[in-house]
């Protein structure tokens, strides 16, 4: 009988108590570990993901053609070259595959014109200026030790600003011929296609040369005319790119 009951005796309520301490101890100390190692883990790729977002200013040349005429409502069409510039913010997915966004800019165009409405007829200088924002989608390709190209396609919206500043007179006499000032401004759907050709000069810098084709959808047409100026813009350029 004693030999049973001795057989049968637990440890005592202390001893449970430690050992329970113990292993709560040690679980949270894998816990805290885990933690760490996860945002150790995150932070290494959050810094690698920053450094490898690019950043790139190019200036180079604009131009576009001229556009529909529908004389004597509006005319003659005019297009022309301007100093263009541009701002780009990319952001890879894969090793061939970026996502980026773009602004594109230029400076004004110029062509003489004359409006007839049906009561009045005006002359005057038009100066028109296209700023294209598309988000993009660019394909990379490595060509040759440091040279990699790109074939981009995008879209967004364009803001076309044309400033007229003329003479308006009565089509009826007495025509005297007086001042006149007209602003016309829109934003329309822009598509853009494009390549681009980066030459690494270091971990962080690179030099930059593009060609954009922007065309945009708006109104004019051989019979619905509010510019005379083309729809369609080629953009040229070298500059600059940085890697963060």
């Amino acid at each position: 009988m004693i030999g049973r009951i001795v057989g049968t005796v637990r440890p005592s309520r202390n001893g449970e108590t430690r050992s329970c301490y113990r292993e709560r101890v040690r679980s949270t100390r894998r816990q805290y570990a885990r933690t760490i190692l996860v945002f150790s883990l995150l932070s290494i790729a959050a810094a690698d993901a920053a450094a490898q977002m690019t950043a790139g200013v190019v200036v180079g040349a604009s131009n576009q053609a001229a556009g529909a005429s529908s004389l004597p409502s509006l005319g003659p069409g005019f297009g022309g070259t301007a100093f263009a510039i541009v701002a780009d913010l990319d952001r890879p997915l894969r090793s061939h595959v970026a996502l980026g966004v773009e602004a594109s800019t230029a400076g004004a165009i110029s062509g003489e014109q004359s409006q007839r409405t049906s009561t009045t007829t005006s002359a005057f200088t038009s100066h028109h200026r296209d700023s294209v924002f598309s988000g993009m989608l660019k394909l990379r390709l490595p060509v040759a030790g440091r040279v990699r190209a790109a074939a981009d396609v995008g879209g967004g919206f364009a803001w076309r600003r044309t400033a007229r500043d003329g003479t308006i007179s009565a089509l009826l006499p007495p025509a005297a011929r007086t001042p006149f000032s007209d602003t016309v401004s829109t934003i329309v759907l822009a598509y853009t296609l494009g390549v681009d050709v980066n030459v690494r000069l270091t971990d962080r810098i690179g030099a930059i040369a593009f060609g954009r084709r922007h065309r945009l959808r708006d109104a004019d047409s051989a019979t619905s005319v509010s510019r005379s100026v083309s729809s369609t813009i080629y953009r040229v350029g070298v500059g600059a790119q940085w890697r963060f």
